[in-house]
């Protein structure tokens, strides 16, 4: 009996392996070797700007394609944290040859930025279940094709333009060059992605091709540029080199604090190293402070924790956000900037992280930088208030109205290039992807799935075997 009970026992954990293999490795057992390779034999594209992207694919399949059953194009915006996202287009078949057309949405509700590359994937199912896949060799580039847009490369970065002179991108570029050194060391980044920022001519044509905020701040022109680091590029809308290296240093900074255990900077240190970063110098924050700024109207950083809505604020926020991460990296030097982002990437608080670099707390130096402006020192704050200067509020898709842009003063006919603000960068949100019911994300593996539902399963009945062997009552023989 004692033998019949282990038999029973140990055939199960053989049912459970057999389980687990076939759902690791279901294609080696249903089809091994069977797949045939798709080849892309033409693919045209056609962008209907600020709506949709149609693409026209045809595959060979390999082998005569009766049996295809269902074909499938995915497609991803390529980045740091995009998805893919797919359809089921309708296709048609002649011998070898499987035809599909297909569409990415960017409108409405599917908003990408101007610059964004899809890679593109087409699937073939057969009746017999077999699936064979190919990817596109070249990936699709969402621009405007009306405009005749040019590219000129810098260092780690490509500018993507139209309606300016060479000369004067090429200007930008020996500018911004020469501050790469500068946000590496600050930021803690030794290499980098190959970033895009496409620039217009200015704001007003820049403008419909921003992320949708607002009517208000469309029809007003509100915006110079939005920087969205989950597709590695900047969008901005003037020539201006400042504006341009304060979006750059969000990507940097991006790349340096990526971890999700961090989850988002407070706007007062994402802002301020951006500010900072524009010349390496905290004089153009601090003379802006000295000059319009009362030492009463200085703002807590625990208030700073996302981008004031109040004009007025907003005045105040970038100076100081940018003379007070300057004053930290001017006085405890680059490396420690660099050293205290890097603890934050690896998922400590910011207050902790902030403490254990600078060897005192953030209240404490915020106050030891506002004695440099005559501003009293803040009272000691709560501990519920301390941790909220950490930052958990995301100011992701948060606009900066555009200080001191008029947009009457361009021609509605022609458009000119928009002088920099003397006060205030650009709007820097983080746009996620939208897909449209025509659209759907990739799901994880269902065999992936069972395979760790099995895996559980298998350990729960290997402990419950080794405990009952143990506690099963010896026979009389082995006594």
């Amino acid at each position: 009996m004692k033998s019949l009970v282990i038999l029973r026992k140990y055939s199960i954990v053989a049912l459970v392996a057999i389980l687990v293999s076939i759902a690791l490795f279901p294609t080696q057992t249903a089809s091994a070797g069977a797949s045939r390779a798709l080849t892309i034999m033409q693919q045209s594209v056609e962008i209907d700007y600020g709506n949709k992207i149609t693409i026209t694919t045809k595959v060979d399949s390999g082998s005569d394609s009766d049996d295809v059953t269902a074909a499938r194009a995915l497609f991803r915006p390529r980045g740091g944290s995009t998805i893919w996202a797919y359809s089921y287009p309708d296709f048609s078949v002649d011998g070898n040859e499987v035809s599909l057309v297909f569409e990415i949405p960017t409108g409405p509700g599917s908003y990408y930025p101007p610059g964004a590359e899809f890679d593109i994937e087409i699937e073939v199912t057969r009746a017999n279940g077999e699936v064979s896949s190919v990817k596109s060799p070249e990936p699709v580039e969402y621009l405007d094709n009306a405009n005749d847009w040019q590219r000129v490369e810098g260092d780690g970065y490509t500018v993507v333009y139209y309606g300016v002179s060479r000369s004067e991108v090429v200007n930008l570029v020996e500018i911004t060059n020469s501050r790469i050194p500068s946000l590496k060391k600050v930021l803690g980044v030794d290499s980098t992605p190959d970033f895009k920022a496409v620039v217009f001519p200015s704001i007003k044509a820049a403008t419909p091709s921003f992320p949708p905020v607002s009517q208000t701040a469309t029809d007003q022109f509100l915006f110079a540029g939005f920087a969205q680091p989950q597709y590695r590029l900047f969008v901005q809308g003037q020539m201006n080199p400042t504006t341009f290296i304060h979006e750059l240093a969000h990507l940097y900074t991006h790349e340096a604090v990526q971890s999700p255990l961090t989850g988002d900077l407070p706007s007062w240190l994402n802002e301020g190293l951006a500010r900072f970063l524009e010349t390496g110098s905290t004089n153009s924050s601090n003379a802006r402070l000295r000059s319009s700024v009362r030492p009463d109207e200085f703002l807590p950083l625990r208030n700073m924790i996302s981008i004031p809505g109040q004009r007025s604020d907003v005045f105040i926020f970038y100076p100081q956000a940018g003379a007070f991460v300057g004053y930290l990296i001017e006085e405890y030097g680059a490396e420690s900037m660099a050293s205290f982002l890097a603890l934050m990437d690896g998922g400590i608080s910011l207050n902790v992280s902030f403490e254990q670099n600078f060897g005192k707390s953030l209240y404490k130096a915020e106050n030891e930088w506002r004695e440099n402006f005559d501003a009293a020192p803040l009272v000691l704050p709560t501990a519920t208030s301390l941790t909220s200067i950490s930052g958990s509020e995301s100011n992701d898709g948060t606009p900066i109205p555009l200080v001191g842009f008029d947009p009457a003063a361009e021609p509605a006919d022609q458009p000119e290039p928009t002088a920099a603000p003397q006060s205030l960068p650009t709007v820097t949100p983080e746009i996620p992807t939208t897909l449209t019911d025509k659209t759907t994300p990739t799901e994880p593996d269902p065999n992936i799935l069972v395979a760790g539902i099995v895996i559980g399963f298998s350990i729960i009945v290997g402990v419950w075997l080794f405990t009952s062997r143990r506690k099963m009552p010896k026979s009389g023989r082995d006594a």
